[in-house]
């Protein structure tokens, strides 16, 4: 494509100020009077033609002068329904009414007997257009009716229909032309072909004629008014005058008349009927009327296919979310819920991949970028003017740049806000559709020097030219924005009820708690003292007969002994367990060299006896946690690490993982800052074992084997890693010892 000069300002052609260029049409009068006194203070400076009196003469006078008080008396009356046939002149004129600039301006246009004839026939012809325009079956269908009528209303050779997309370029959607006449059915016109100024003009005015590319404009006296020092404004003038520059765009179309009609819908400009014609053409304002009417049933009807259409799909989309919420009521969990029903959450918005951030990490269904890619998107639209509001482009790289390489599964986002306090959103994504956009010509305006100064000009060629369009998503409808707005309601009230069955849930297991220490306090004080009594009257009766007794017998006796005491063990682990859940963390910066140095001292006898080397290869950082709780998950790994050894050497290594490093694999599945671990060559673990050893009081081996123990120890050490954010897990194998991970959250919140 063509490139401007940078000093070229390519945004002047939408500050062009096209009400104020000071002139008319030729082909009607134009008088501008004050409303009470009737006083005339402007006059176009063709008035001596049509009315007999030049300007000068004109101005200060009534404006009975040219109409007299009956005709002045229709004309305010009528033309707020359209114009009024009047003598002007000793002419038959129609007149059209209108104020502006707090003056009542009058536009009038002669009429020859033919065209009076016409005028009559145009309530039929309007009939005759109207009826195959009811039949239209389909919007296309519709539309071809329309241009055809609006053809056999006026006589133009061409008359197309061109519709508005959502960045305000246009398309040819219907047709009707005559023979030789080139078409542009299906042709895109760049937004610059119609600028802001004009669209605001074309949505206050809908009809708007050049019955003469090549007539010059009549300037107004005076051309300025003196209160304003500004042209009289003709916003609301059908004779206004015609910029320069869209003048030179129809001449450069082969254009020697144009006439247009806005399409309005709800008071927006949804598209233009646009006709054209070879040569100069008039047409009178009774048939501009006509061909207004014809565009507000056509609106009418459109409107009516639109909401048909939108009904259909707004009924199957208020299906989808019911099925939906339907299954996310019934689910153990919101989140399961959501992953199951991930096909009917994207087909609610026609997407293809669904990120939800109820929390972290998002869920991720369909196609959709990295977990890590959405909540930095969530960031960037947390903190963006207007965040809580829905969001939705078929552009996302524009919006969020480190995207702009994912168009491949998100060209496009629609994104709504489920808490105005925390960036936490449901994105829909879709994926880039490339597509061919034929252009009515090369849509850059091309520059010219003229006098050595750069000026903007239309284009000159309208033949046929392609774009290859790539990064861009299918848009947004209406209906998928308003099913994503529902969903968010929808879910904001599971969310609501979860919470509630979650808080009766929570009440109730509070009063179970209550009860279950209350109970556990008496159990344990209960079955502590018969055990107790166990093992010291079997002790005793051991102490006095036991010599006397059988083998067999001493060694059942001694059973009793050795059993009353892992009794009470396990007794003793299980209360820990449970208190674990009521514990309050005593958080604190500790210096875990130091820890692991008192961890070490505490099972010293362990490592002495089984001549274990303890490795420190290099001293271990300063975190925050619960002191004691974390010695206490210290002292379990190191006395399982010196204990599950067989053959020598015997040692135990003690370590950590810092930010930044290097890690194995298992030690990568968890993105903490720090990765402790106890290593050693023991007697390792089976992969199908790497859960089961955390169960409270399970073990591997025979209860004797191994030094003995109840089995709670790697339990409680794994509940109070938790407690504290993190996790703690192994990675083993049979015959290659065991390494055993552990992390740490950030502290208190």
């Amino acid at each position: 494509m063509p490139s401007s000069p940078p000093d070229i300002d390519l945004g002047q052609c939408d500050r062009e100020p096209i009400h104020l260029l000071g002139g008319i049409q030729p082909h009607g009068v134009l008088l501008a009077f004050h409303p009470e006194s009737g006083r005339i203070e402007v006059v176009s400076g063709n008035a001596g033609a049509l009315l007999g009196q030049p300007p000068a003469s004109l101005r200060g006078q009534p404006i009975t002068t040219v109409l007299d008080s009956e005709a002045l008396q229709r004309v305010r009356a009528g033309t707020s329904t359209g114009p009024v046939s009047v003598r002007a002149g000793g002419r038959a004129c129609s007149a059209l009414l209108h104020v502006s600039d707090g003056l009542c301006v009058l536009e009038l246009e002669p009429l020859t007997e033919a065209a009076s004839r016409a005028d009559e026939a145009a309530l039929s012809a309007i009939h005759t257009v109207v009826s195959p325009l009811g039949q239209g079956r389909g919007t296309s269908a519709l539309l071809q009716a329309a241009a055809e009528g609006v053809r056999a209303l006026t006589g133009f050779d061409r008359v197309m229909v061109y519709r508005f997309h959502a960045d305000w370029h246009g398309e040819v959607v219907a047709e009707s032309r005559a023979d030789g006449v080139d078409g542009y059915m299906g042709l895109h016109f760049p937004a610059s072909d119609i600028p802001v100024q004009a669209r605001a003009l074309y949505r206050r005015n809908p009809l708007r004629l050049i019955a003469d590319v090549q007539a010059r404009p009549v300037g107004l006296v005076p051309p300025t008014l003196p209160e304003t020092g500004q042209p009289l404004d003709l916003s609301g003038a059908a004779l206004r005058s015609v910029s320069e520059v869209h003048l030179e765009y129809l001449r450069n179309m082969g254009v020697g008349a144009s006439f247009s009609v806005s399409l309005l819908k709800d008071g927006e400009l949804w598209g233009l009927i646009a006709c054209h014609h070879r040569s100069p053409r008039h047409v009178s304002a009774a048939r501009r009327q006509a061909c207004e009417v014809l565009a507000r049933l056509l609106a009418l009807q459109l409107d009516a296919e639109e909401r048909g259409a939108d009904a259909g799909t707004r009924a199957h989309r208020a299906t989808l979310l019911g099925r939906l919420v339907a299954g996310l009521e019934e689910g153990a969990s919101l989140s399961a819920a959501l992953e199951a029903h991930g096909a009917l959450l994207m087909a609610l918005t026609g997407a293809t991949g669904v990120a939800l951030l109820l929390g972290e990490p998002p869920i991720l269904l369909g196609q959709t970028p990295s977990g890590d890619e959405v909540l930095a998107l969530a960031e960037q639209l947390a903190g963006a003017p207007g965040a809580n509001a829905t969001v939705h482009t078929e552009r996302l790289g524009t919006l969020h740049a480190p995207l702009a390489a994912r168009a491949d599964v998100a060209a496009g986002l629609l994104a709504v806000r489920l808490d105005p306090k925390a960036p936490r959103f449901v994105f829909w994504f879709r994926p880039e559709v490339a597509r061919t956009v034929t252009w009515a010509g090369d849509p850059n305006k091309p520059v010219r020097l003229e006098d050595g100064q750069a000026r903007l000009h239309p284009r000159a060629s309208f033949d046929a030219w392609r774009e290859d369009v790539r990064g861009a998503s299918l848009p947004w409808t209406p209906a998928d924005v308003e099913a994503a707005e529902s969903f968010r309601g929808a879910l904001v009230g599971v969310v609501l009820r979860h919470a509630e069955e979650l808080s009766r849930l929570s009440r109730a297991l509070a009063r179970s708690n209550a009860e279950l220490e209350s109970f556990s306090g008496s159990v344990g004080h209960d079955l502590r003292e018969p055990l107790r009594g166990i093992q010291q009257y079997t002790s005793f009766f051991l102490e006095d007969h036991g010599a006397s007794l059988p083998q067999d017998s001493r060694e059942q006796l001694q059973s009793v002994v050795w059993l009353a005491r892992r009794a009470q063990a396990m007794l003793e682990d299980l209360f820990e367990y449970s208190r674990l859940g009521r514990t309050e963390l005593a958080w604190r910066e500790v210096d875990m060299q130091a820890l692991v140095q008192e961890a070490l001292l505490v099972v010293s006898t362990r490592f002495e006896a089984g001549r274990v080397e303890v490795r420190l290869p290099r001293r271990l950082p300063r975190v925050a946690c619960d002191e004691v709780r974390i010695r206490q998950v210290w002292e379990n790994l190191l006395a399982n690490a010196a204990k599950y050894q067989a053959a020598p050497p015997h040692w135990v290594e003690v370590g950590y993982l810092g930010p930044g490093e290097a890690r194995p694999e298992a030690a990568a599945r968890h993105d903490a800052p720090y990765v402790f671990f106890v290593k050693d060559p023991g007697i390792g673990i089976a992969s199908r074992f790497h859960e089961a050893i955390f169960e409270m009081f399970r073990r591997l081996h025979p209860v004797q084997a191994y030094g003995g123990g109840t089995g709670a120890g790697l339990a409680i050490a794994r509940r109070l890693v938790r407690l504290h954010g993190g996790e703690l897990w192994v990675d083993s194998s049979p015959g290659q010892g065991a390494t055993f991970y552990f992390t740490l959250g950030r502290g208190p919140a």
